[in-house]
């Protein structure tokens, strides 16, 4: 819950400060004018889970696979908003649900779920120079599950389990970049990154019936991102991005992939 207090408040304020007016001395050039951008991004993300101290045989964990079509408009060179809308398909192991009239758990053998998702992001350049240059990013992804049937094996009777998982992935901090290539803008994303959510699970075994919800949240609040920016021409630019997430005694790490195209 303070993870999320404290992302909400640093997404407010990178809102509120993309629509300030930019700094004197920015080196970008400050016009009225605007665009619009469209495009596909892809990504992977690989997460170790936290299931609030709960005790499992197996750590948790979840991998997603996430495609989506992007529609950027830039307000002015250096502020810009981007929204996502589109699919993905998530894979859990290592959830035990154990208070339904037979536990169960779900693994990779339960193969994936798909979603809705959507996902929104802004970016605001903060200092700017002829090599060097700092912008501040916020994303918001929510990923809406949709309702997933098992068969339960190994029973007497015919029993069968339905599941749904909803999660939310958002993230804030400073886009370092250096702008010396011509065409290519390398950049660093050290931010937080907070993913949180539920899987619901309800079963049904002839007349016996029971459902648990579970909370997940994401073991690594932090990332470091390693990227570049190529710009092709003055009309498509492509982004590719892998992020480590640093967690105790481990790493998680993600990938993405981004092209857009002015309309």
């Amino acid at each position: 819950m303070r993870y999320r207090l404290i992302l909400c408040c640093a997404l407010i304020f990178v809102v509120l400060f993309a629509l300030a007016p930019p700094a004197v001395g920015q080196a970008r050039p400050d016009t009225e004018s605007s665009s619009f951008r469209a495009g596909l991004s892809f990504g992977y993300l690989s997460r170790t889970l936290d299931l609030n101290e709960e005790v499992q045989d197996v750590i948790p964990k979840m991998t997603a696979l996430l495609a989506s079509l992007v529609l950027e408009y830039e307000f002015r060179p250096g502020f810009s908003l981007s929204a996502h809308v589109g699919y993905s398909s998530s894979t859990f192991d290592g959830l035990a649900f154990r208070r339904l009239p037979y536990s169960l758990e779900i693994d990779t053998d339960s193969g994936s779920i798909g979603g809705i998702l959507l996902g929104a992001e802004v970016e605001k350049s903060v200092l700017g120079g002829a090599a060097f240059g700092v912008d501040i990013r916020g994303q918001f992804f929510a990923s809406l599950g949709l309702n997933k049937e098992w068969k339960i094996p190994g029973l007497a009777v015919e029993g069968s389990a339905k599941g749904k998982p909803i999660w939310m992935k958002a993230s804030v901090g400073p886009v370092l970049t250096y702008r010396g290539w011509e065409g290519v803008t390398p950049f660093l994303y050290p931010r937080f990154d907070y993913l949180w959510g539920n899987f619901e699970l309800g079963q049904t075994v002839q007349d016996l019936k029971g459902s648990e919800k579970k909370d997940i949240k994401g073991k690594s609040p932090f990332a470091l991102g390693l990227g570049a920016d190529f710009e092709f021409s003055s009309s498509l630019r492509l982004r590719a991005e892998a992020g480590l997430h640093p967690r105790p005694n481990g790493i998680d790490y993600s990938f993405m992939v981004q092209t857009l195209l002015a309309l």
